[in-house]
């Protein structure tokens, strides 16, 4: 019978191999059609371009500017012809094929490297032949990396979308928080920030020890193989040095963490994997003192009691739980939300209903200063519970329509809020005491309430935003850190030197000054936003939505003086000519609808459409006399084009002469560095130039800021990298003056302000 069962088992075991490599193999053969699919497009295109220029030529006799147009791979037989011209527009083949050896191999691409020159010059990313121009032969083997370094200076806006009881006060009179993969410490009087960058992707939970110095963050998985796995750091919040790491066997990410509150010495860390396992540590040491699966849902919250040394709590969906550690194990009791005969319970609607439903999260939880346990719920009812047993106390149901999102206790004051951002004290009795404060719309429900004194509190809400807020007698509130609330695309310079515009997909658009740390003025427009340009001379910013639409935006008066729709999806990319006198569009739809601009900037009429794209646009430049755009599309194809006639540029003598205003195509010979080996197309969503600093800057989908010098015409290109982010960072930018960068992130929804240094 063991015999008959162990056959059965291999069995089992070498059907599951022969699935996976099947799945494997099906993979593979997916990705090289997506691919061919790819080439054959572009190829399709560029005979159609060819066959539509054959058509437009005079049959009798051509012109001479007519002759002189050529296409890109007939360069080298034409130069041929004009020994007096420079005689390539690409690197020599010796050169970059020696560039492209010394890069490592990827791991990335199932047949050939997706980033990589092939022997005949021509630089190839996912198979797809890419045609470059260069202004001289004289190319460099190797590019060093720049003298000049980035030191974050400043992050706008805080994690409180998705995170909860994030805000702790410091001994060092600071707060501290998170965002990306960033813990920032704030001083609210001094207006100044400290960070620990010890992370590498998202942080997700934060606790602080008893003795105010030293925190624990808890992140989710990294982007690297090797700091893939989701693990603790506990660090010194005076030197911002690391005490310990905690990365044994945790699954996905750290929801919870709590330094138990008498010493400090063990920390409870709560995985939020499959299992939802909770463990106990001696942190110092880094040895585990025991590990039980927690809850099979959500766990939101868990903290050590601040008298019983052996106790703690977790909560979350459906449940509230006590823990009891013997020295051995962790044993569990659960809490039932039924009260009991004697428990006081309070109606906000004036009935002695004393039924209570399991409310469907139990979002929060405090203590009082008898060591009683006090939830909120999403059903908004204030329940305190006995701290030796899982029993209720009190009962106040309904105390909030828009449920219980955080506690904070003072003394014997408790102050509670929820979704909808109306801030309540109650005394110790639980009664009103009378003070209150509601928040805007605008400003989003809270998430996070801290005492900072009897009248002051520090609030965090769900829309990634700090506010100060005075319970006395003045009643005022004001917003110490802001941010968007949802992905952030749209990033440009301001309408002066010191400042810059971000629009995102919550729909708003923004104006910060880099020099007092601020955001100006924040407008929503109700649509999602996805591009941002302002005008080079006039108080006008150009905004591309996530539909075939774009708006001007007066950047005095806050207001929209002009709206267009145009085309048939979402415009992708927008941008100014350096004279101001024309605006350029670049849609989904492979189009680049070009306007001249007139009346003040008021006054917008369509010169033409540009059209000879295979794909979508995704960077467009314009040249310093407002005459030629280049354009990068979704299949990697570089185009140029007349800007007074949208007709395309074919004639390489004046693609090779054209100096450009700005540098924010990804593809293109001056910014060939930025592709490493390994990379497919979509990997850098973004590069930008500082043209005084010889600066080059391009940001990726793995959370990474990289420098360079530019002109960056090697593969074999030295960079310096900077972390922080921890989603694909979507945008860069320098502000006018060329002292600081921004940068913005994705789904980290935070804006990152970095000071140039040069070493």
């Amino acid at each position: 019978m063991e015999s008959n069962l162990k056959m059965v088992d291999v069995i089992l075991a070498n059907e599951e191999l022969n699935t996976s490599d099947r799945l494997e193999q099906l993979e593979r053969k997916v990705c090289q059609q997506n691919d061919e699919l790819t080439c054959l497009k572009s190829a399709l295109a560029d005979c159609i371009r060819r066959i539509q220029l054959l058509e437009s030529k005079p049959t009798a006799s051509a012109s001479p500017s007519s002759q002189s147009k050529i296409s890109p791979k007939s360069f080298s037989s034409a130069a041929k012809a004009r020994p007096e011209k420079r005689s390539s527009l690409t690197p020599s083949t010796a050169r970059l094929s020696k560039a492209n050896s010394s890069t490592r191999s990827s791991t990335n691409s199932l047949y050939e490297p997706p980033c990589q020159v092939t022997p005949s010059g021509v630089f190839k990313l996912r198979g797809r032949p890419v045609k470059l121009y260069a202004q001289t032969e004289n190319l460099p083997d190797s590019i060093p990396a720049p003298d000049a370094s980035l030191k974050l200076e400043w992050v706008y806006g805080y994690r409180g979308k998705d995170c909860r009881s994030n805000i702790f006060l410091l001994s060092t009179g600071e707060l501290v928080y998170f965002i990306a993969a960033v813990a920032v410490l704030f001083n609210p009087e001094e207006n100044s920030q400290r960070f620990y960058l010890g992370h590498t992707d998202d942080i997700k939970c934060l606790s602080v020890h008893p003795n105010g110095s030293h925190c624990a963050t808890g992140q989710t998985a990294g982007h690297n193989k090797k700091d893939s796995r989701p693990h603790v750091r506990i660090w010194d919040a005076i030197n911002l040095t690391t005490l310990k790491v905690i990365s044994s066997e945790f699954q996905n990410s750290i929801s919870c963490l709590s330094f138990s509150k008498l010493n400090g010495d063990v920390l409870a860390v709560v995985d939020d994997g499959h299992e939802k396992f909770i463990s106990l540590w001696q942190w110092e040491t880094g040895l585990k003192l025991t590990s039980t699966k927690c809850y099979s849902d959500a766990v939101l919250n868990c903290e050590f009691h601040p008298i019983e040394k052996n106790l703690l709590f977790t909560s979350g969906k459906q449940h509230l739980c006590y823990w009891t550690f013997d020295g051995n194990l962790l044993h569990k009791r659960m809490a039932l939300f039924e009260p009991t005969a004697s428990t006081k319970v309070l109606n906000s609607d004036g009935t002695k209903n004393s039924k209570l439903e399991r409310p469907k999260f139990v979002l929060c939880m405090s203590f009082n200063s008898r060591g009683e346990l006090i939830t909120g719920d999403s059903d908004g009812n204030l329940i305190v519970w006995s701290s030796k047993e899982p029993r209720m106390v009190f009962l106040h149901k309904k105390l909030n329509d828009t449920g219980i999102f955080t506690i904070n206790v003072n003394d014997d004051c408790l102050i509670y809020a929820g979704k909808s951002g109306k801030i309540v004290e109650l005394d110790s009795t639980y009664q009103s005491t009378g003070r209150s404060f509601e928040l805007s719309e605008n400003c989003g429900g809270c998430r996070c309430i801290l005492y900072l004194n009897n009248n002051m509190l520090i609030v965090g809400t769900k829309k990634n935003s700090l506010y100060q807020v005075n319970l006395g007698e003045f009643n005022f509130f004001k917003c110490l850190i802001s941010s968007h609330c949802d992905e952030i695309w749209g990033l440009s310079q301001g309408n002066n030197p010191s400042s810059f515009l971000t629009c995102a997909n919550d729909g708003l658009l923004s104006l910060w000054d880099s020099m007092s740390f601020s955001q100006v003025w924040s407008v929503g427009l109700q649509e999602k936003l996805h591009c941002v340009d302002s005008h080079p001379s006039l108080d006008l910013a150009a905004v591309g939505l996530c539909k075939p639409k774009w708006i001007i935006f007066d950047l005095i008066v806050k207001k929209t003086v002009f709206v267009q729709s145009e085309g048939s999806e979402q415009i992708e990319v927008i941008k100014y000519s350096p004279n101001g006198c024309y605006l350029a569009a670049g849609s989904r739809d492979n189009s680049i609808y070009v306007y001249r601009v007139s009346d003040d900037g008021l006054k917008y009429s369509r010169v033409g459409k540009c059209s000879a794209h295979s794909s979508f646009l995704t960077h467009l430049d314009w040249s310093n006399n407002s005459e030629y755009i280049m354009s990068n599309s979704g299949d990697y194809e570089i185009l140029f084009w007349r800007a007074d006639t949208c007709r395309q540029v074919l004639d390489v003598s004046v693609i090779r002469d054209i100096t450009w205003a700005s540098r924010t195509c990804v593809l293109s010979m001056e910014t060939l560095g930025i592709w490493d080996n390994g990379l497919d197309g979509t990997d850098i969503n973004a590069c930008c130039e500082a043209k005084n600093t010889d600066l080059l800057v391009s940001v990726d989908d793995f959370g990474k800021v990289n420098l360079f010098k530019y002109p960056c015409a090697s593969l074999k290109a030295d960079r310096k990298v900077f972390a922080g982010h921890s989603s694909h960072v979507t945008n860069c930018r320098f502000i006018s003056n060329e002292t600081r960068l921004i940068t913005t992130g994705g789904n980290d929804m935070g804006v990152f302000q970095w000071e140039i240094l040069n070493d």
